[in-house]
């Protein structure tokens, strides 16, 4: 079971990170198109994010199973505490993201648009930090 569910977990992480990532290299070509082909092309890439959402969540139910036997030395192992508290700010990072995305869908706000891909970079960073203190506490 536990092998399961780290290959869950693992998947959950491609597409988690892996979206950040794909918004990452997206950007560029979003800012070269016009305001009404920028909005079709928001609209084609939703399922990206909803990707990323996803992800968020396999990450979460499989790294639940995968902490369980962890629990009674948590406090021994403070870059396990310092992933997990940055999960749960990546977790923020992902409801605010959303709930922007899905207000713009409706507003068309530019500052909206800005804040978003903000919080984008920053979530992908948290990603990547997450991984390295990953691998730090489970190498």
């Amino acid at each position: 079971m536990k092998e399961t569910m780290l290959i869950l977990h693992f998947i959950g992480l491609a597409m988690g990170v892996g979206t950040s990532f794909a918004h990452m290299f997206l950007g560029p070509t979003l800012s070269k198109l016009t305001l009404a082909e920028a909005e079709t092309f928001k609209t084609q890439t939703k399922g990206l994010s909803l990707m990323g959402t996803v992800g968020t969540v396999v990450l979460l139910g499989s790294g639940i199973y995968l902490i369980i036997p962890y629990w009674p030395v948590i406090l021994t192992l403070p870059l396990l505490i310092a992933k997990l508290v940055l999960f749960v700010v990546l977790v923020v990072l992902i409801i605010l993201i959303n709930l922007g995305a899905r207000n713009n869908y409706q507003n068309q706000d530019l500052a909206t648009l800005k804040r978003i891909e903000l919080l984008g970079k920053i979530s992908m960073v948290i990603g990547v930090a997450i991984v390295i203190l990953a691998v730090n506490v489970f190498n």
